[in-house]
């Protein structure tokens, strides 16, 4: 009985000494004397939060802005590089077109061409014996050709008595054919195609007719709004895809082997607007050496273009890159510094011989 009452005595000791201890309200009710005081319905006060300084903001905006700086140009890079590689694969579709012409037609297609048209019969059929190279080839590619061009057997929106085309334009015609519709001229140059090219009529002594349904061609598939014509003399070009571009690929052909023909470079022609690129591009003959690059405007017949070709059995096909511009071409060889080139306008040239630009720097 003493142990059990020694228990509750314990037992309600604690009791009495904190859970059952009144509250101390003098100490519950004190505040401070410029504390406002509270008033029923008011909601608990929460710690108050501290924002960020002047500094620590400056900080934070640094920060980023060297993020970005570091960020902003590999982003960039990457783009220019997707940018270029679709215009590589376009030229390695380019190349595959040209190769199936020449399964369909026998040779690979000229950089030069001149149709000769719009005349009498007799007087169209002159103007092709005056031309016998000219004639030759349209032999070699349409046999059963009728050189008196009789009405009908080309485009009505043709005009004049001859077409000439220069090394971009025939790569173009001959991949994408003839161009039915006309020219619309109304937004100024560059001209564009009031529709796209539909290849050659199967007509043998008529190919170049836009009649019928049952033609050759294109050889491969074209982006109409890259499809221009830049020096206003009614035949179209085909311009790469990179943002902006202001020149067209240009073709070249080596005719079989024969060798690369200066008169066809667009320095030469009398109808091209790009009159800067003097020669085709060419192998050194001074691997790994240091000697200065060739000059290929300065006596090319004892520099660049006395030297081999790229691609000399069969064509070069050039984009100009970025800047729009084919530079001079000459000599181009990897082992050499800045490749070789003798003009920063061929640095970031895109060809059917390298896999990239043709100098990275």
């Amino acid at each position: 009985m003493l142990a059990q009452n020694t228990n509750h005595s314990r037992f309600s000791l604690c009791d009495r000494g904190f859970a059952g201890r009144a509250p101390n309200t003098a100490l519950a009710h004190r505040r401070s004397p410029w504390q406002k005081p509270r008033r029923a319905g008011d909601a608990p006060r929460s710690p108050s939060r501290r924002g960020f300084t002047l500094v620590e903001m400056l900080v934070v905006i640094v920060i980023i802005a060297i993020l970005v700086a570091l960020i902003l140009p590999a982003i960039f890079g990457a783009k220019v590089k997707a940018n270029e590689a679709r215009v590589r694969t376009e030229i390695a579709s380019l190349d595959a077109a040209v190769t199936a012409f020449k399964a369909r037609f026998g040779i690979e297609p000229p950089s030069r061409f001149v149709i000769y048209f719009g005349q009498t019969a007799v007087q169209n059929q002159t103007a092709w014996i005056n031309d016998p190279a000219m004639k030759a080839l349209v032999t070699r590619m349409w046999p059963q050709f009728d050189f008196s061009m009789p009405a009908g057997s080309y485009p009505s929106w043709w005009t004049g008595t001859q077409m000439n085309m220069n090394s971009g334009e025939c790569l173009l015609f001959f991949l994408g054919g003839v161009v039915a519709d006309g020219v619309d001229v109304t937004k100024g140059l560059p001209y564009l195609p009031l529709s796209p090219p539909i290849g050659f009529s199967k007509n043998p002594a008529q190919p170049f007719s836009p009649s019928g349904t049952n033609r050759e061609g294109p050889f491969l598939e074209l982006a109409f709004s890259r499809i221009k014509d830049s020096d206003g003399n009614s035949v179209f070009e085909y311009f790469d895809s990179l943002q902006g571009q202001a020149s067209p690929y240009l073709y070249f052909s080596s005719y079989e082997g024969r060798g690369y023909r200066p008169g066809e470079l667009p320095m030469n022609s009398t109808n091209s607007a790009f009159l800067y690129l003097h020669d085709v591009y060419r192998v050194s003959n001074s691997a790994g050496s240091l000697v200065p690059p060739l000059n290929p405007v300065a006596n090319p017949a004892g520099t660049s273009q006395a030297l081999p070709a790229q691609k000399p059995q069969t064509f070069q096909i050039i984009s100009p890159g970025y800047d729009g511009n084919y530079g001079q071409g000459g000599v181009f060889n990897t082992e050499l510094p800045n490749a070789g080139l003798y003009d920063r306008g061929d640095y970031d040239n895109i060809t059917n011989f390298h896999s990239g630009r043709l100098n990275p720097q």
